[in-house]
């Protein structure tokens, strides 16, 4: 496989691929034992966008991706998140209220892929991560964001820091989400332009991107734990973006 290309597996995964991005397909391996109706119905699909389907053994497919590809694997050219450039995007969500969602350095692609897809489902602007130190969109990301990766606009830049500097250049307030702030996401006014601003799985918020924030808020913890998984804390960080955005809409 080339570096242009990448991997999708899992029976739901390809079905939004064929849905949002059928011309990123190049080919496709199909179980040989496998006789689903989903199986056979994305045989045919594969077949309608003239992708070649090869059938192999399951051991074959084992040996291509790790992880529960459910007799199905597709080979996708890249989704170009890297070439997606942050000013473009800002200007294109000039006319309306954009809400992105920043993540600082998060390690797991499970908790990338689990973010990417919440954050289709709010409505999110972009997605924007950093090149190094971070993960990277994969075939695992793309299998836990069941679709996301083609759905969202993912914006992988070099400097995060100067990538927040150039969102409150833009007008975009920032929220970083840390479990020291006093306040929480709750007293924040998140009607305006809003990035939010989620802390890697182990450190948190880098203190040069929390100093960058213009509030620093808490999610609620009110059983004994000690913090949210990344992907959770998204979620409840963007629905209540949107909460508040349609209290004001009525």
């Amino acid at each position: 496989m080339s570096k242009k290309s990448d991997y999708v597996f899992g029976i739901h995964a390809v079905e939004q691929l064929l849905k949002k991005s059928p011309e990123a397909i190049v080919r496709a391996w199909m179980q040989k034992d496998a006789h689903s109706d989903a199986l056979q119905q994305l045989k045919s699909s594969l077949s309608n966008q003239q992708v070649a389907c090869e059938t192999v053994t399951r051991q074959v497919l084992d040996k291509r991706v790790s992880g529960n590809h459910q007799g199905i694997v597709v080979e996708v050219k890249r989704s170009g998140a890297e070439s997606v450039s942050l000013s473009s995007v800002l200007e294109a969500s000039h006319e309306i209220l954009p809400l992105f969602l920043v993540l600082d350095s998060v390690q797991d692609p499970h908790n990338l892929g689990a973010c990417i897809r919440t954050a289709v489902a709010a409505g999110v602007t972009a997605v924007i991560i950093p090149k190094d130190r971070a993960a990277s969109v994969n075939e695992t990301v793309r299998k836990v964001a069941s679709g996301g990766v083609e759905e969202m606009t993912i914006i992988t830049v070099t400097n995060l820091v100067r990538a927040l500097q150039e969102l409150k250049q833009a007008g975009v307030w920032l929220v970083g989400t840390t479990g020291e702030a006093q306040q929480t996401i709750y007293d924040v006014d998140m009607t305006v332009a809003i990035a939010i601003v989620m802390g890697g799985e182990e450190k948190g918020l880098r203190h040069l991107v929390a100093k960058e924030c213009d509030y620093l808020a808490s999610i609620p913890l009110l059983g004994e734990i000690e913090s949210l998984n990344v992907s959770v804390a998204a979620g409840v960080s963007l629905y209540e973006v949107i909460r508040q955005r349609r209290a004001i809409n009525r």
